[in-house]
């Protein structure tokens, strides 16, 4: 292998349009309001809701119209149904929400900027043409300034002032006008307020805030003070058998606080999440509520209870200007799953609010399929990418740039990579037609009042817990029962959380459908309608699923068969093959070992041609196999033949692509 050849997507237009697929669902919207039904949502005319979407970070929130058109439209065509509209509230960033421009003086966040919000109004509206959900979030990184009205503005954390925003009135406050303002308006493209707009799916009222994460301790006055005041007469009421003393005092900087102020940190956000619950529902918003989107520990998820849906943010290998670069496929512990499991609680819907493998990580390629197959099979209700971009700028590579002085989010932007982002297509297809079938067994993952309130297993700032059930996720259905909580008769029981003995090098889901040997590096999908094989492949290696074989020249690869016709694979009249490894921008310079960039490349975007002989059942005859160029081109037919009812063709020798459709 080690051939490279040129793919640069069009910042502005993809090159093919799935759309079509989808095209009942649109606009959005219109089955009604979303909401949550046990474990899943559901619109108000009963038809199920499944998300495949992106972040929009910051700036990327608040396009020019004609460039909200074509990102819109991009979206859609990629098989995308949901923007997380993220960061946007960042001073960091321009536009932001309450400043569209810098250079003029900014002294408060109590006003929102008519421009912002007037682009942020029009680009709601292109979404939802396109058949794109909204999902809301309030506080991510608003930096509170001096005419906000709070004395100690200048001490507050520039990133939400966690986390101080869960308790302190003056900051809930704020929240709650700045709710009313974002929520209330009417956005004069759609003629509603956002809350009364069902193309707005979602809300979360924090990201990434919580009591138990100490690298934000409690030491601004006078809200230590307030805090411990707090504390004190909480105690009186919850904990009356203690003997706390009016003089008594508690340094919050502690990362192993007693159980007891365990206790009281998962009250005060529990209080929180419900204070500001009611308050959003008292305004009209009918779409469902999350409260934080970590998952970390085991305190938080008690603590979320009360939320109408939970989320989970899952990374592997997070580059900033160095990484692992180690491959996920051969990991034994597939953290795609076991992270959102940790937070994913019985009777509740579960969300993956962020998740990604990040550029420049070599393996990347797999991880969209990874990510959608365990959502699929889990049954979760969709998955949002961390992100499609930060800016609404023309772009002909991968990376963006330095923004708020961390580094690492030049390597968050997707929308230009053939590596991740040209994987959308197969990984939104298996996950919104439900190509993937869920588990057949559910594993009860039994939380005890002891574990809740563990400071060794609550606090963020230790390792978290070991919970070994977790590992069976890619095995079983997994969810987290709380006290009180039944167990079904047919689940797995609690005393079974150890992760089966049989799986030594690899598993196989209960449903046959999805395999993963670590041992070697590879894994695969066998679905009716999508089958797709990814990894590190000996040359002449095989691998046999049901009604298809492929065999690789060797190396790293992905490739993935979708019927985009409606019929299974055998008799699908229209094929997407999705063949992609390695990409990276031209002249990207590394050390040895991949995990140091020294110097980030330019356009155009490369990619490691994929060589490989597919064989599959089929029973459509006079079928032609052409590749497609980044403007949707049939840029040369591939040979195909059709043998007794087995069709065989060779990619990557001649007319090489990532992608190449097989159609009448």
């Amino acid at each position: 292998m080690n051939h490279w050849a040129d793919y640069t997507f069009h910042w502005d237009d993809a090159p093919l349009d799935i759309s079509s697929l989808f095209a009942d669902e649109v606009p959005a919207g219109k089955h009604g309001f979303m909401r949550t039904c046990s474990d899943h949502f559901e619109f108000e005319d009963g038809s199920s809701a499944r998300f495949w979407g992106v972040l929009l970070n910051s700036a990327a929130c608040f396009p020019p119209h004609d460039q909200a058109d074509q990102v819109a439209r991009r979206l859609a065509k990629f098989g995308i149904n949901l923007v997380r509209l993220h960061q946007f509230d960042a001073d960091w960033a321009t536009p932001n929400i309450f400043q569209y421009a810098k250079g003029s003086l900014c002294d408060t966040t109590r006003k929102l900027d008519p421009v912002s919000l007037d682009r942020l109004d029009y680009l709601v509206h292109a979404l939802k043409k396109e058949g794109i959900y909204i999902y809301v979030d309030l506080l991510v990184y608003r930096t509170f300034k001096p005419g906000d009205g709070l004395d100690y503005y200048a001490s507050l954390p520039p990133n939400g002032a966690k986390p101080y925003s869960i308790f302190e009135p003056d900051l809930l406050a704020l929240q709650k006008e700045y709710a009313s303002q974002l929520l209330t308006h009417v956005n004069p493209y759609t003629g509603l307020r956002f809350c009364d707009d069902p193309a707005v799916a979602m809300v979360l009222i924090t990201n990434e805030n919580d009591m138990f994460n100490q690298p934000f301790p409690v030491v601004i006055e006078p809200c230590r003070t307030r805090l411990l005041e707090k504390f004190r007469q909480w105690a009186k009421v919850h904990a009356p058998e203690e003997t706390i003393a009016d003089d008594y005092s508690f340094d919050f900087r502690k990362t192993d606080p007693p159980e007891l102020i365990l206790r009281f940190y998962h009250d005060v956000e529990r209080e929180y999440y419900a204070e500001m619950r009611d308050y959003l529902r008292s305004i009209g918003v009918k779409v469902p509520i999350a409260g934080d989107s970590f998952s970390r520990g085991l305190t938080l998820p008690s603590a979320l209870r009360d939320a109408d849906f939970t989320c989970a943010n899952v990374y592997w290998d997070l580059w900033g200007d160095t990484g692992h670069n180690k491959d996920l496929a051969a990991e034994r512990t597939m953290v795609f799953g076991m992270i959102p499991s940790k937070i994913r609680l019985q009777d509740k819907p579960l969300f993956v609010t962020e998740w990604d493998m990040v550029w420049p990580n070599e393996w990347r390629a797999e991880s969209p399929l990874m990510l959608s197959s365990m959502a699929a099979f889990q049954g979760w209700s969709g998955a949002s990418l961390h992100t499609y971009r930060y800016r609404s700028t023309p772009a002909d590579c991968m990376g963006g740039t330095v923004l708020g002085g961390i580094s690492y989010r030049r390597n968050f932007e997707t929308f230009m990579d053939p590596a991740k982002f040209g994987m959308f297509y197969a990984a939104a297809v298996m996950f919104r037609r439900g190509d993937v079938a869920p588990a057949k067994q559910t594993q009860v993952i039994e939380l005890k009042n002891e574990d809740i309130y563990n400071p060794v297993h609550g606090m963020a700032n230790h390792n978290l817990p070991n919970v070994p059930a977790t590992e069976n996720c890619e095995k079983h259905r997994l969810e987290l029962r709380l006290p009180g909580g039944d167990i079904p008769a047919d689940a797995i029981r609690p005393d079974d959380n150890g992760p089966a003995s049989e799986d030594k090098e690899s598993v196989l889901s209960d449903t046959g459908e999805l395999y993963r040997n670590w041992a070697e590096g590879y894994g695969w999908i066998d679905t009716a309608k999508t089958k797709s094989v990814y990894g590190q492949f000996k040359p002449g290696q095989k691998i046999v699923l049901h009604g298809a074989e492929f065999t690789f020249d060797g190396g790293f690869a992905t490739l993935t068969l979708t019927s985009l016709s409606g019929e299974d694979l055998e008799h699908a009249r229209l094929i997407l093959i999705t063949a992609v490894g390695r990409a990276d921008n031209t002249d990207a310079k590394y050390n040895k070992k991949h995990t140091e960039r020294i110097e980030i490349g330019h356009g155009p975007v490369i990619y490691e041609v994929i060589e490989a002989v597919v064989r599959m059942n089929s029973a459509v005859p006079h079928l032609h196999l052409w590749s497609i160029d980044p403007d949707g081109a049939y840029t040369g037919e591939v040979p195909n033949v059709l043998k007794d009812g087995q069709r065989e063709f060779r990619i990557g020798n001649v007319f090489p692509s990532i992608y190449y459709l097989l159609t009448v």
